[in-house]
């Protein structure tokens, strides 16, 4: 082919947008994705182009050139160096049009989407991608790669800020995150306003019965009852930690726990 002279000149790219995402410049081609491969002066060369499961392109005269796992202007670098043989100088630019085998998956019955990676993602930015976490267990969550299970904390990361807990993740990870509704403690009798409540950690009897708008005129502070998932029947005197005699009366809860206030008769 005759070569062409053109500018000295390598355009970086640019990136389309896909599922409400705009593509960066860090982003990282998978298999699957459509490429527009666009050689300036020189329609015949240009094309799109889909990433095949090998994770190649082919391109006229050029031939097989891999795609995967490389950044929109890395491979037009790798282009132009391969279209120097029939063009001198080229000017060429990547676009992904579509981002089709960059996503990850989550699931378990807290949270339920798909999120498709338009850049390297860490585990902590997908996290805060997600919103509102107050009804996931993150201490049940987990990811799995290639059907083994990642040993990571999620609510070391997310809640304590445990940055050793932090990892990349990559295309086909799969993140379960349960729903926290195993996760109540329910109190009942003489509060204010009975109802079941969130657990969280360190959470302790007079926390719940103040969460519930504290003790009616009518209950009994020395006769408070933890009942457990085991069915065991604990008796706490409040009155002892209201007056500040012995706050140790005040014992941590744990998930599944009923505290029922006696009430009273006169």
């Amino acid at each position: 082919m005759k070569k062409i002279v053109l500018s000295c000149f390598i355009v970086s790219l640019t990136l389309g947008s896909f599922s409400g995402f705009a593509a960066a410049a860090d982003y990282l081609i998978g298999k699957g994705d459509v490429l527009e491969v666009s050689v300036w002066g020189v329609p015949e060369m240009s094309r799109s182009v889909t990433v095949r499961p090998d994770g190649k392109i082919t391109l006229p005269a050029v031939g097989d050139v891999l795609a995967d796992r490389s950044t929109p202007a890395n491979l037009s670098k790798t282009i132009s160096t391969k279209m120097k043989e029939y063009i001198k100088q080229p000017i060429v630019t990547v676009s992904v049009q579509q981002i089709i085998n960059n996503r990850v998956y989550i699931t378990g019955g807290g949270v339920s989407r798909v999120f498709d990676m338009t850049k390297e993602t860490s585990l902590l930015k997908l996290l805060s991608e997600l919103g509102d976490l107050s009804t996931v267990d993150l201490r049940r969550a987990y990811l799995s790669r290639n059907n083994e299970k990642i040993n990571t904390d999620f609510y070391r990361l997310y809640f304590e800020g445990d940055m050793s807990q932090d990892i990349q993740l990559k295309a086909e990870d799969i993140i379960f995150i349960p729903s926290n509704r195993l996760n109540i403690v329910y109190v009942m009798g003489a509060v204010t306003a009975p109802q079941s409540l969130q657990f969280y950690e360190g959470m302790k009897v007079m926390d719940a019965i103040l969460t519930a708008g504290g003790f009616t005129e009518f209950a009994k502070e020395g006769s408070v009852f933890v009942i457990g998932k085991d069915k065991v029947k604990h008796q706490i005197d409040l009155k002892k930690v209201t007056k500040g005699k012995d706050i140790s009366a005040n014992v941590a809860l744990k998930p599944g726990d009923y505290v029922i206030v006696e009430e009273s008769i006169f």
